[in-house]
């Protein structure tokens, strides 16, 4: 997985999932069927423990911003969040995308 810093979408499953959430919200899907979609297009890739995790958080990230966030999504972000996997891929960057990353993860994860 590429990552280009440390924010939600910067990284190549993150930025998919945020891609494909903006095309269906702006093909007139709900928050709710948009992540649907997100995660029927990144089917194989939710199911993977690293990238899932980072889809889970990056999809939370989005619908609390469009405040419906639902309870599966939220607690799938939360045990990513709490068990380290949505931070593991950064451990091997930059430093500073590290530490951005685990300051937005701890922010997120007082805002679920």
């Amino acid at each position: 997985m590429g990552i280009w810093g440390g924010d939600f979408f910067d990284n190549d499953a993150g930025s998919a999932a945020k891609a494909i959430f903006d095309v269906a919200i702006a093909d007139g899907l709900n928050a709710a069927d948009a992540a649907k979609e997100v995660l029927s297009e990144l089917d194989t890739m939710a199911k993977d423990e690293g990238l899932g995790s980072v889809i889970y958080v990056a999809l939370a990230a989005l619908l609390l911003d469009q405040n419906a966030l639902s309870e599966d999504i939220r607690l799938k972000a939360k045990e990513s969040i709490a068990t380290g996997a949505a931070l593991k891929p950064w451990e091997s960057s930059e430093s500073a995308w590290f530490s951005d990353r685990k300051n937005k993860l701890n922010d997120l994860l007082s805002r679920l």
